[in-house]
């Protein structure tokens, strides 16, 4: 019987560089892997929320605050920052606007910031206003809340 093995399959099996090919591609697999996983490894954790809470405004428990119309006043909000589980953050910005006043501060060890907004104005003609809150830290989806605190 006549061996009819065509030219390409005994060129390959007589080469010595035959099985080159198949071990090139597992080394390479394994290397893209790697790379891989290490990217992945990189790659920041997903953003937690914030929870704040105000702790005093003026000295007096809860979110509301009572001034005379027509007058310039300073508020003073201590809040307290957490995250989803419960843990204090520490580094939080905490930024409070409204009535003509604006300021900001940043979290202790304790979770806590107290920021003084200067110069908060009610006009005669209006009951009450809002001051906005923003709380900003990094690992953290921005907290805003437009009618955290109630100046009447």
């Amino acid at each position: 019987m006549v061996n009819r093995m065509s030219k390409a399959n005994r060129s390959l099996i007589q080469n010595e560089h035959g099985m080159e090919l198949p071990i090139n591609i597992v080394v390479m697999l394994v290397v893209g892997m790697v790379a891989l996983a290490a990217l992945l490894a990189i790659i920041p954790e997903s953003k937690k929320n914030l929870v704040v809470e105000v702790i005093s405004v003026n000295g007096d428990e809860g979110v509301t605050c009572n001034i005379e119309n027509n007058r310039d006043i300073d508020v003073t909000v201590v809040v307290k920052v957490y995250d989803g589980g419960n843990n204090l953050v520490e580094g939080a910005s905490i930024i409070i606007s409204g009535g003509g006043g604006f300021n900001s501060s940043k979290t202790d060890s304790t979770g806590e910031a107290t920021v003084t907004v200067s110069d908060v104005f009610i006009r005669l003609n209006q009951d009450s206003i809002d001051l906005k809150l923003v709380a900003k830290a990094n690992g953290f989806y921005d907290y805003t809340d437009e009618a955290a605190i109630l100046i009447t």
